[in-house]
């Protein structure tokens, strides 16, 4: 008699009981030979939450950990989002096929990422490569990943049919925030892909693998949905109500691609607030924002030393690159000759790693838009940082303090069109209904800032905080009465 436990495999976790992962046979590849890949064990060495672990204490859960999150939910919205993809698309494969696709997706879309995460894009690799992780991981599935994904021939729901394959490129495409072809930058010399790392030409994404796009891309998604209860339960923060379950069930797909039920409006709503909850009280607190800009002065000058070139120029290397390794180098420093960089540097590590926080906030005020203002008409640091010092006493117009504008998008700027669309359908009329979005974003904010202020130590920090508040009046008038 043949039993599924062979094939199938339950994992335990702490959100949804158990996640199932397909196990090999013999002289087959499986679900279970991807995760066991070094690249994904690798993301055990990442934590989740760049810095908010020094101030949650029990937030220590890794990137691995929501990539299999992320696979789970992935695996659901397939299997209830099939019978209308395939209805509007008949070029669909099978379920199968369709559901590994997008787990693997979830499972895959933070495989680029190095050390403390977006931290690591925004300070390192943007500005010195001209890359993110989005597109190291493109690369990764494709080139370092790419053979294993080929040989897959199930899903937990079962086969594909016969002839299928899943396809890294239709992956590569998904994990990647901007719509318009798998993208994973320069190539390294010598490698296989094509230099700027597009699919072939001969083989372009097909329609049905672009009507899933906002699966992973937009303002709700598998990744979200995963992290932002994830890190709320991880953190021990109390988070409102978010149904995930409800968010799937009435999801579907149109022409548009995946699509919002008109009763999906209260989840949708709810969860939009939680996210944007876990921004103001975790992913901006101030102590890890303080750690930040700490971690701002020494990370690019440590990263020359630790990996001098493009991640994509030397994979070894990046493979090998985690925060448990890039902790025990720059302790190892510690006994580099007195004045030396790397000697200075780890003395800098050795007080964000222990927690001696350099900065204190002497100051914060969070301001609230219903509807967002042109870029340009927002207070930049630099502004906020020149008007602060010319509102200081003369005396102390030289004091050390740093400015930091911390801003979320809780809603899509406009999720009526673009890459963030989020599409919500009425079956009254039929048809996508803008103003069925318009209704439930009213109560969330389109944009918000939390302008702070930070100094080493607390000795002015009266002086500070009135130039603060000074510059603020004069800039946004309205700003200081919208608490």
């Amino acid at each position: 008699m043949k039993l599924p436990y062979d094939d199938v495999h339950l994992v335990a976790d702490p959100l949804y009981g158990y996640l199932r992962i397909t196990l090999s046979r013999a002289g087959e590849i499986a679900e279970a030979d991807v995760i066991d890949n070094p690249w994904v064990q690798r993301l055990k060495r990442v934590h989740q939450l760049q810095s908010s672990w020094w101030v949650f204490p029990a937030a220590e859960h890794s990137r691995f950990a929501h990539s299999l999150g992320a696979m789970h939910l992935a695996g659901q919205l397939a299997r209830q989002v099939y019978p209308t993809l395939a209805a509007v698309e008949p070029g669909t494969p099978s379920l199968p096929l369709v559901e590994e696709t997008l787990r693997l997706a979830g499972l895959l879309h933070d495989l680029g990422h190095g050390p403390f995460s977006h931290f690591c894009d925004e300070e390192y690799f943007l500005p010195m490569f001209g890359i993110d992780h989005e597109q190291i991981s493109q690369y990764l599935i494709v080139n370092e990943l790419g053979g294993l994904i080929a040989e897959l021939r199930r899903s937990p729901s079962g086969a594909f049919a016969e002839g299928e394959r899943a396809d890294p490129w239709h992956v590569a495409f998904l994990v990647r925030a901007e719509e318009g072809g798998a993208r994973a930058g320069a190539a390294p010399t010598g490698a296989g892909a094509a230099a700027d790392g597009a699919p072939p030409e001969d083989a372009p994404i097909p329609r049905w693998v672009r009507l899933l796009h906002r699966a992973l891309s937009g303002a709700v998604t598998v990744d979200n949905m995963d992290y932002v209860r994830r890190d709320a339960s991880m953190c021990g923060v109390a988070l409102g109500s978010v149904d995930v379950d409800r968010l799937i069930y009435y999801t579907f797909c149109t022409a548009d691609g995946l699509t919002f039920h008109k009763r999906a409006l209260s989840g949708l709503r709810a969860f939009l607030n939680a996210r944007f909850y876990m921004y103001e009280n975790v992913y901006f607190h101030r102590v890890g924002h303080a750690i930040d800009l700490h971690l701002h002065e020494i990370f690019r000058p440590t990263m020359r030393l630790v990996l001098p070139v493009s991640p994509l120029d030397d994979l070894a290397a990046y493979r090998r690159l985690t925060e448990w390794s890039l902790f025990t180098t720059v302790e190892a420093w510690l006994d580099e000759p007195l004045g030396s960089e790397r000697r200075e540097l780890a003395g800098q590590w050795q007080s964000i790693i222990h927690r001696h926080v350099k900065y204190s906030m002497v100051y914060e005020h969070h301001v609230e838009r219903q509807q967002p203002l042109p870029a340009a008409r927002d207070l930049t640091k630099g502004e906020f940082r020149v008007a602060i010092v010319q509102r200081l006493p003369s005396s102390l117009k030289d004091i050390e303090f740093v400015v930091d504008i911390a801003s979320q998008d809780p809603r899509p700027l406009n999720p009526l069109v673009g890459p963030k669309r989020i599409a919500v359908y009425d079956p009254a009329t039929g048809a996508i209904e803008e103003q069925l979005l318009s209704g439930i974003l009213e109560f969330v904010p389109a944009k918000a800032h939390l302008y702070r202020v930070f100094a080493v130590g607390r000795e002015y920090e009266r002086d500070l905080a009135l130039a603060a508040r000074g510059a603020l009046e004069d800039a946004e008038p309205q700003s200081l009465t919208n608490l």
